[in-house]
């Protein structure tokens, strides 16, 4: 079944015509979109290093903070690599920091209006599910945590996918786990990690900015400043009625 809708893919008046199929579920990442976690993971990351001798002097401890954060999104093990150009050394890395940052799991706080923004879409009948570069425990950890468990339908960490992001394979799996086709999909994620793939697949891209839009190569098909025009975005997509 096709909608015909006309929207704003940034935030001036350049409008487009869009065709997309009914909206049946939605797919979020975790980190920097239902959980303000960022600087959680670079923290993490940062002592990992100074335990393993990695990272040494305050210049140098600048400088890698900077670089780390712009790895948030990819997998722990690709952004251990990057830091260690060495597989072995990185999967040392990558355990260690997942050890510290579980150890900070109560600093992790879901964004503003999340909870709600989660139970208004299960009421419109919407499947939700995550997909996150995150290993499964920590998506468990986390969604627990913060209570927002019982609106999660499935979710699928890095762990369960030979290819990790940006490759879709990731956002896929979580599709079928809920039963949704592509392209009767919604996904919203805060790096060009989640809208490139996305707008692979043929599902409905929506990047998520909270305090500051990241810049991407893939352009994301909306545009929503925090949780609350991401429910207004997929509201106006559900609500549209078939062409005639």
């Amino acid at each position: 079944m096709l909608l015909t809708l006309v929207h704003s893919q940034h935030t001036d008046t350049e409008a487009k015509s869009l065709v997309i199929e009914m909206i049946m579920g939605v797919v979020f990442d975790l980190d920097g979109t239902l959980v303000d976690s960022v600087e959680v993971h670079v923290y993490a990351w940062k002592e990992a290093c100074k335990a393993l001798g990695i990272v040494k002097g305050a210049e140098d401890e600048e400088k890698f903070v900077e670089f780390v954060r712009g790895l948030v999104g990819l997998a722990p093990i690709d952004i251990a690599y990057n830091i260690t150009k060495d597989m072995q050394m990185a999967q040392r890395l990558a355990e260690v920091k997942q050890r510290i940052y579980l150890s900070k799991i109560g600093e992790v706080k879901i964004f503003p209006g999340v909870d709600k923004a989660l139970e208004n879409l299960k009421k419109m009948g919407l499947r939700i599910a995550i997909a996150s570069s995150v290993p499964r425990k920590v998506i468990e950890s986390v969604i627990k945590a913060n209570n927002i468990a019982r609106y999660i339908d499935a979710y699928v960490g890095s762990d369960e996918v030979s290819k990790r992001k940006p490759d879709p394979e990731m956002f896929l799996k979580a599709l079928e786990r809920i039963g949704v086709e592509p392209t009767n999909a919604v996904i919203v994620g805060d790096t060009e990690y989640d809208i490139a793939p996305a707008n692979r697949i043929g599902a409905v891209s929506i990047l998520i900015c909270w305090r500051r839009c990241l810049e991407t190569k893939a352009s994301p098909r909306f545009i929503a400043k925090n949780i609350d025009d991401v429910v207004n975005i997929i509201q106006n997509l559900v609500k549209q009625k078939p062409s005639a």
